[in-house]
């Protein structure tokens, strides 16, 4: 059993003691290898970062963006190839996971692919040309709180843990789930009722399934495990947190009247407000992926606005960008936004859209145990049950076990760890499910444009004047303004070429172009163009005269080139 679930045995009076203890005098020996087939908590998955960065110190460099609510660093991963080229002029992808507590599959991929890249560098010739010319910017835990808690308590909350009256009662967070039994699961009970409306099942009575007319008692009522804290007469209604970091950006955002858990206003939240502060620093960011559970398929664009007002030749991209989803993982990619007004407010792919041009994705990953399974419901749940005693251990089924409760006398606890059922895939499931979203974030990052010099000269025009000239592309797919959006907003600089002489004096042409937008594989054409020259003359003061023509573009790079007049 791996490490993390030896922490969710404990007790939780225990665990703090313990996760204190592991920061303070434990760290990762770099030599030691990553286990995929688990979950990280914070800690660990810090470890894990500072590990890689001081094994590959060429390729890495951490960014400590903030502090999370309860005091834990929001670290960000630059992985690029530093030599090549400095990582803020290369066009970047941004990967992050775990906004949301309990999908810690996200975080799980990020940390993957971080792996993914570092091992892969010089040894896999897909992952070397993308290093040598693009960089990631991988962001694991973006919610380091609410994870820790999902993860070694088992809570179930929604994203941060900042308190909320989710009742109306005047308390915050005062009647969570609780894990009676001390198991260290936070499960289902199962309370005796002659009116309950669900019945043991007649092929497993392990499992409950909806009562019919036909159906033999004993009668139940299921309810998450805990008790009445608050004394109102429901249970477990009022857990850690209530707000949702991912309706708190400020595009688009929403007061609570209109949907709850936006926070009080835009960027509230430390994690959320941190993302926006990383993003707007960080220009050459290309493409954001955010990581999410579960359903098994990727959320697109429109998200969190009126679906209309998307420009059609950005749609149409998008659709491009994601049937290549489909084709390598052989999952659905499904628009977020489909109503005029129906739709979430906030949200962070929807701010990164207006705000900056990018695309952005919502993969939801892990499809759910037995998910290709065709029969009813409850033919399905048989189905899991099948595999979680043959293939899994029987560990993600808790034994019914009788409780005394203090409300409801007798009961019993048990049922499914439905966290690593549902919303994530069970441990030994986690490495292939991270691998199969690989091909397709690596697909996202070769998509940028990319600036590369067709041609240069350096000619005489007698005496001492002479004339340079250069010739850019974009090598890319995505032209330089990336979508509409970003060129009809002028959220996206255009291409900028410039001369810096040394022992020379600019005669003709001005030291600073603008070149425009250059378009790329995908909108090149008539009208479109995927070049551009620029050329100055100068005069040559002294022997030994260099002009250095630097080519600028936020979203596809940078060139240098330094020319001997």
């Amino acid at each position: 059993m791996s490490r993390s679930h030896d922490l969710r045995a404990l007790t939780p009076a225990l665990l703090l003691p313990v996760l204190l203890w592991s920061c303070v005098s434990t760290g990762r020996r770099d030599s030691e290898p990553i286990e995929w087939n688990r979950y990280y908590s914070t800690d660990e998955t810090h470890d894990i970062m500072r590990s890689y960065a001081r094994r590959f110190p060429e390729l890495t460099k951490i960014h400590n963006i903030g502090k999370s609510l309860r005091g834990q660093d929001l670290l960000v991963m630059e992985v690029t190839a530093h030599g090549s080229q400095p990582a803020e002029e290369k066009p970047a992808l941004y990967v992050d996971g775990n906004i949301h507590s309990t999908e810690l599959t996200g975080s799980a991929v990020t940390l993957y692919l971080m792996g993914h890249l570092l091992e892969g560098y010089g040894e896999d010739d897909r992952v070397t040309q993308l290093l040598d010319t693009r960089v990631f910017y991988l962001r694991p835990k973006f919610n380091p709180d609410g994870a820790d808690l999902a993860l070694l308590e088992d809570q179930s909350l929604r994203s941060t843990t900042r308190p909320v009256d989710s009742d109306g009662d005047g308390l915050a967070d005062e009647d969570p789930g609780e894990d009676l039994n001390r198991d260290g699961f936070i499960t289902q009970m199962r309370i005796p009722d002659p009116d309950g409306n669900r019945a043991l099942s007649e092929v497993d009575p392990r499992l409950m399934v909806q009562r019919t007319n036909t159906s033999r008692g004993p009668f139940y009522r299921v309810m998450g495990e805990g008790i009445d804290n608050d004394g109102d007469g429901r249970l477990n209604e009022d857990g850690i947190g209530g707000l949702d970091m991912n309706r708190n950006f400020p595009r688009n955002w929403a007061l609570e009247y209109k949907q709850s858990g936006a926070g009080p206003y835009p960027l509230s939240e430390p994690e959320t407000r941190a993302t926006v502060e990383f993003i707007d620093a960080h220009r050459n960011i290309t493409g954001i992926v955010h990581n999410h559970t579960s359903g098994g398929f990727v959320y697109r664009l429109p998200s969190a606005s009126d679906p209309a007002s998307f420009d059609p030749a950005d749609i149409s991209l998008i659709e491009l960008l994601g049937a290549e989803y489909t084709r390598t993982a052989s999952r659905p990619v499904q628009p977020s936004s489909t109503h005029a007004t129906n739709h979430r407010y906030g949200t962070l792919i929807s701010w990164g859209y207006w705000d900056h041009g990018v695309i952005g994705w919502v993969p939801e990953y892990w499809p759910g145990l037995a998910s290709e399974f065709e029969g009813p419901a409850d033919q399905r749940e048989l189905e899991r049950l099948r595999i979680d005693d043959e293939e899994l251990g029987g560990k993600y089924f808790v034994e019914w076990e009788r409780h005394d409760h203090p409300e409801f006398g007798p009961v019993e606890i048990g049922g499914w760890r439905s966290k690593f059922i549902s919303s994530n895939p069970p441990a030994e499931m986690l490495e292939a499910e991270c691998a199969l979203q690989i091909p397709w974030i690596l697909y996202l990052a070769e998509q940028s444009p990319l600036l590369k010099v067709d041609e240069y000269q350096v000619t005489s025009l007698g005496g001492d004047r002479f004339r340079v000239d250069i010739a850019v592309s974009n090598d890319g797919f995505l032209p330089t303004n990336l979508t509409k959006r970003g060129i009809e907003a002028q959220v996206i600089p255009p291409v900028i070429a410039e001369v810096e002489l040394a022992g020379a004096t600019l005669v003709e042409g001005e030291r600073r172009v603008t070149l425009g937008h250059l378009a790329g594989a995908h909108d090149g054409g008539p009208g479109r163009p995927r070049a551009a020259r620029s050329s100055w003359v100068v005069q040559r003061n002294r022997s030994g005269a260099t002009a250095v023509v630097v080519v600028r573009s936020a979203k596809g790079g940078t060139l240098r080139l330094q020319l001997d007049i």
